[in-house]
């Protein structure tokens, strides 16, 4: 996200990781994760979780989104 000078990298690391398991938990709740889906789900939706809430950090601190 281009935040590594004003967030820190650790920040963005720790926000991605959070992102990713909020993402794969949500995909779990709905149906879209079950015992059949392969690694590839998993990590799909981990990184759309990641890049979700690490926009919602970026428009939180900046004011819009990058």
């Amino acid at each position: 996200m281009s935040r590594d000078a004003s967030m820190g990298i650790f920040w963005n690391i720790i926000v991605g990781v959070i992102g990713g398991v909020i993402g794969s938990a949500i995909g779990s709740m709905v149906g879209f994760l079950n015992a059949d889906a392969g690694w590839i789900m998993y990590l799909i939706t981990a990184f759309v979780g990641a890049v979700v809430l690490l926009g919602i950090v970026n428009l939180v601190q900046r004011g819009k989104v990058r």
